[in-house]
């Protein structure tokens, strides 16, 4: 989730880095007796020693892994020679945070509406267990805790090589404990076996992990990683842990009855690319300008042919999102004080067009389109800037998958102001979206899901690499489906795409309005 993140917090890693440290003189040779002999030569002064960035947690240009980078892009951080000769860097982070969180859709009246996700288990046969859900009401519900503190980490390895030729080659392993849900689930493997699932939330599974070449031509990203669009775009600018799509969700309850299952917020840039299988090519800087282009067949990732844990859904079966592209354009350059960044950038999908038995869908969905515009003003200790996101998607842009039929595009714009003084940061942001609903099951048209954002906060170096956060986050999410928004004469039922009917989600009698506050602090250690 983090990674639809990436533009953004490259910036922030640039606006947080404190001065280098100082560099010291040689020391002058002994004034010598007129008989003496003569004096050995000066010691070689000490190299300077560069400060880590303050907060480096993501490399600026190249590498875009989690450790302190240098100006080449790749990580600052001590590096050994492997068996074949090749550098091995490691880097990461541990991020640590509390929060208070008030949200209408922990109360008792919301957990009373038959929309809790309770656990269900599927046996589908050649000895796998799938963990489904179902929607189910609890007699006497009462509200949830209002505090809950979490841990992130992740662990990166950067291997590094250089061909006789100049050319720079090797492959980035980011280890990431995220995604993974608490409990003993038994999950469909290719061979068809069961694999025993994660104890306690804290397994760890691979969030990129891709082989690159590059040189003066530009680079060649391979496997799992984040679409072109995604590295290159310019978002509003932002300080850790802040903004529309950053910490304070990781907080919220996202019950699967409802449609924005996949998080409360639809305030994104365009999405990684789900991180599945692709290839990727960034080029050179000519001029301040820089583009990339990226495809993936399909949205899946390593070695898995199910989707997800479907012994049915084989990934290449068309039942989702395919030939995925994404292209950008990005510019960034200084005139006299003032520092500029700007990018334009799009990504484009096929919509699924069978079911999992290969049968064609009654009614497809439209195809993924997002098309996304920022731009950063940077002088004097000063950033401000924005973004405006469009296209037809539901949900994060456009992680959320595809429109069904009849429905208009969704869109989003946030600005932010960002201000640096040492080390410390201040940020406040805001910004609002939304995406159209469709109508009921009887033909009436549901008022469109509109939320809105608003944030304040601030980081503070303690020491290099160690970097505190304190925000406070807002969100106001109106309207929001209970199923996938449809148009009633669109199929042959009397939704689009199979629907089950769409109807409002309720947070008291007659409110269909989330209110939600979250106030977050916490500490990240980068290495």
């Amino acid at each position: 989730m983090r990674k639809i993140l990436l533009g953004t917090t490259a910036v922030v890693s640039l606006a947080l880095v404190a001065p280098e440290a100082f560099a010291q003189q040689a020391r002058r040779p002994a004034a010598r007796p007129a008989a003496a002999a003569p004096a050995p030569a000066p010691a070689p002064a000490p190299a300077p020693v560069a400060a880590a960035p303050a907060e480096g947690y993501m490399s600026a240009a190249g590498i875009t892994g989690a450790g302190p980078a240098g100006a080449s892009g790749s990580p600052d951080v001590p590096s050994a020679p492997s068996v074949s000769g090749l550098t091995i860097r490691l880097g990461g982070y541990f991020d640590f945070s509390y929060a208070s969180i008030t949200d209408k859709a922990d109360g008792a009246y919301y957990r009373n509406q038959n929309q809790l996700a309770i656990p269900t288990v599927n046996v589908q046969g050649n000895g796998v267990t799938n963990v489904g859900t179902t929607a189910t009401s609890i007699t006497n519900a009462k509200a949830r805790q209002r505090t809950d503190m979490r841990n992130d980490a992740e662990l990166n390895i950067y291997v590094d090589g250089r061909a006789a030729n100049g050319m720079r080659y090797g492959a980035v392993l980011e280890m990431q404990m995220d995604n993974i849900a608490t409990g003993t689930n038994t999950l469909g493997t290719s061979s068809g076996s069961t694999a025993a699932g994660n104890h306690g939330g804290t397994g760890i599974d691979f969030d990129e992990m891709y082989g690159f070449v590059k040189g003066s031509w530009g680079e060649l990203r391979f496997g799992q990683e984040d679409s072109a669009a995604s590295l290159m775009q310019v978002r509003r600018p932002s300080i850790l842990a802040m903004g529309s799509d950053d910490h304070w969700d990781e907080f919220t309850t996202n019950p699967s009855g409802l449609a924005n299952t996949y998080a409360p917020y639809i305030l994104s840039g365009v999405n990684d690319g789900n991180d599945a299988t692709k290839l990727i090519y960034l080029s050179p800087q000519f001029s301040g300008f820089d583009f990339g282009v990226s495809f993936s067949p399909n949205r899946f990732e390593g070695e898995t042919q199910w989707t997800g844990n479907s012994t049915l859904n084989w990934q290449r079966d068309y039942a989702s999102l395919t030939n995925e592209v994404s292209a950008a354009l990005r510019y960034r350059g200084t005139f006299g004080p003032v520092g500029v960044q700007t990018s334009l950038v799009g990504q484009w999908a096929s919509s699924g067009r069978l079911t999992a038995s290969g049968a064609p869908v009654t009614v497809r969905q439209q195809n993924v389109d997002a098309y996304s515009f920022g731009m950063i003003l940077a002088a004097y200790g000063f950033q401000v800037g924005g973004e405006y996101t469009t296209g037809k998607y539901q949900g994060q842009a456009p992680a959320g998958g595809a429109l069904n039929k009849g429905l208009d595009a969704s869109s989003h714009w946030l600005l932010s102001a960002v201000y640096t003084t040492g080390p410390l940061g201040l940020n406040v942001m805001y910004g609002s979206g939304t995406q159209d609903n469709g109508t009921d099951t009887a033909g009436n048209k549901l008022e469109d899901r509109t939320q809105t954002y608003f944030g304040a906060g601030l980081t503070y170096t303690i020491a290099p690499g160690l970097v505190g956060f304190l925000n406070f986050n807002q969100i106001q999410d109106k309207n929001i489906p209970t199923a996938a928004a449809s148009i009633k004469s669109e199929g042959s039922t009397s939704k689009a795409a199979g629907s089950a009917g769409t109807t409002l989600a309720r947070f008291g009698a007659n409110s269909t309005t989330r209110d939600i506050q979250v106030a977050v602090a916490g500490v990240r250690v980068s290495f």
